[in-house]
């Protein structure tokens, strides 16, 4: 069994402003060690539980120097040969308009994106990424209104809320020791339990109605989260997505 972690940088935890997600602010270095301690306590509990490999895809397609890259887990590349994956979504961040959220938005600042008549974020796109391909979802790890959100998408995973919102810009941490260990402990108690392991296959056909600041409006309409994915920058100035060239990849 092989783990993949789909990871984002708004939600892990100790990243306490929104600043620190910018590669241009200096404190950005910070966010990143935050990152790779979070991704580690999760490879590390995985290897403990028997599991042969873990992965690391970041879901907008950040690049890490190697010498950042413990040696408990791998950085994917653009292709992974298929395996018997299962998954974990760690430090994601609220949909754009989700109340009381750190770092709320989808792709962009001020985009939505609207699926089948409901509002979605990353979360729920990532786990229909996961689920076209048959991949497991075991757990999601964010801020308290990550957590509410995936309640709405993936309700039947655990998730881990590591910080909770001041404001979009700020969020109070749990200490990152205690939020490493409950995400440790969480991951524990879904790979033992197969039962826990969900797999969210997307509704067909997937229509996302993409939602402008300024209020304008376009349709993407395809028969894979894929297809759809590889849209969204053309569609979305400036968005970023890791994982449309992650074609191989199948539980």
């Amino acid at each position: 069994m092989e783990l993949l972690i789909v990871a984002d940088l708004e939600g892990i935890s100790g990243v306490e402003r929104w600043e620190m997600c910018d590669p241009a602010q200096p404190n950005y270095r910070n966010a990143l060690e935050e990152y790779v301690a979070d991704v580690s306590a999760v490879a590390t509990t995985a290897r403990r539980l028997g599991i042969s490999r873990v992965a690391l895809l970041d879901w907008h397609g950040r690049a890490f120097p190697p010498d950042r890259q413990p040696t408990e887990w791998e950085v994917v590349s653009p292709v992974l040969r298929t395996g018997h994956w299962i998954a974990v979504l760690l430090g994601f961040h609220a949909r754009t308009g989700q109340r009381d959220a750190f770092a709320p938005q989808t792709f962009r600042p001020g985009w939505r994106i609207v699926w089948n008549g409901r509002e979605a974020g990353e979360l729920a796109i990532a786990s229909r990424w996961l689920g076209e391909r048959g991949i497991p979802l075991l757990l999601v790890t964010g801020d308290r209104a990550l957590t509410r959100e995936a309640e709405e998408w993936v309700e039947q995973t655990a998730a881990v809320a590591v910080k909770q919102a001041r404001s979009a810009e700020e969020a109070e941490c749990v200490p990152a020791e205690r939020a490493r260990a409950a995400i440790a402990d969480a991951l524990e108690r879904v790979l033992v339990r197969r039962s826990w392991w969900w797999v969210y296959r997307p509704e067909q056909p997937i229509r996302w109605e993409i939602v402008s600041p300024e209020g304008e409006r376009c349709v993407i309409e395809s028969t894979s989260v894929s297809e759809a994915l590889a849209r969204i920058p053309e569609t979305i100035p400036g968005a970023a997505v890791g994982v449309c060239s992650h074609s191989e990849l199948s539980g």
